[in-house]
């Protein structure tokens, strides 16, 4: 077990807004209305839009833009600023899933298989649904650590429809750093990390289905280490499956938490209406800090989600 090195290790210290975002262009914002409004006029809706109505050259230099700090910088990027004025919540769902399958082919995110999956509090309590239907904090993540629907998102992307009254920032963490932090105190609990953990995943299993998934926390791949993260699900996993962690694990497990919660190791930012966020969901962790929201529903705090595979 060696040091990760390169743009993937970063901290607060050596992180600034520069490093990871970008902000829409004028001609690219034309674009963006252009296609819209095309789209508005062949009637199109979010379950008919297909990839080949994206295939816009502006579209695409935007994607390679965002694709390259996912792929080969900082494994995460902010983009500010799509035009959504005028929009409908589904045209601008429609833009974002289009400008997605241009950086990856979009997976299913529940039995259900929708295209898009909204972000926004139910009134649901946390046993009662996932923490993204909920205005509570979270806890630093991968996407699908639990492979909810058979597979783990290789990008998670957010885009902000409408933000809370107050709260609900945004949080990101270099996975890799946070592996490297932990290998300088101990490796030994790194070590255990790379071992099997059971994550729970029965919200989201048909019947017959195994409401278990296993896998490591830590895994050795052709591009690097791969990260999969979720402490709840983790927790649920060996607990429903009468397979308690062992001692050891939960040190292990709380180690890494440490290193996680301390703010010297993450970026905090606000997202305003027609911003999204990219990010590598095998080297970042993200979390979202509890929130207060509108009373009128039309006006609550609604992000959009997609799962990508490359």
């Amino acid at each position: 077990m060696l040091p990760i090195t390169g743009p993937t290790v970063w901290d607060r210290a050596s992180f600034d807004d520069a490093s990871y975002t970008i902000e829409v262009e004028p001609h690219q914002a034309d674009a963006c209305l252009h296609i819209v409004s095309e789209l508005r006029r062949r009637g199109k809706r979010i379950d008919t839009v297909e990839a080949d109505d994206f295939t816009h050259p502006v579209l695409a230099e935007l994607a390679d833009a965002l694709g390259k700090h996912v792929r080969s910088m900082a494994g995460f990027v902010l983009l500010r600023g799509l035009p959504l004025d005028g929009w409908t919540d589904e045209e601008a769902s429609m833009l974002y899933w289009g400008l997605g399958t241009l950086l990856g082919r979009p997976l299913p995110q529940n039995q259900a298989g929708e295209r898009v999956y909204l972000v926004q509090d139910t009134g649901a309590t946390l046993m009662e649904a996932r923490g993204s239907k909920t205005n509570l904090g979270m806890i630093y993540h991968t996407d699908s650590a639990a492979a909810f629907v058979g597979s783990r998102p290789d990008i998670l992307a957010l885009m902000c429809l409408r933000r809370a009254v107050s709260g609900g920032e945004s949080l990101m963490v270099s996975g890799h750093n946070a592996y490297n932090v932990l290998l300088a105190a101990r490796p030994d609990l790194v070590k255990v990390l790379y071992g099997e953990f059971l994550f729970d995943r029965s919200r989201e299993t048909a019947d017959g289905e195994d409401p278990v998934s296993r896998g490591s926390v830590f895994t050795d791949t052709d591009g690097g280490v791969s990260v999969r993260y979720n402490r709840l699900h983790i927790e649920l996993g060996h607990h429903l499956s009468g397979n308690p962690l062992t001692t050891l694990q939960r040190e292990a497990l709380d180690a890494f938490d440490a290193i996680l919660n301390d703010p010297a190791n993450a970026i905090e930012f606000t997202m305003e209406p027609g911003d999204v966020f990219f990010a590598d969901n095998h080297v970042t962790l993200h979390n979202r800090n509890a929130f207060t929201d509108a009373t009128e529903i039309e006006e609550r705090r609604c992000l959009v989600r997609l799962w990508l595979a490359t």
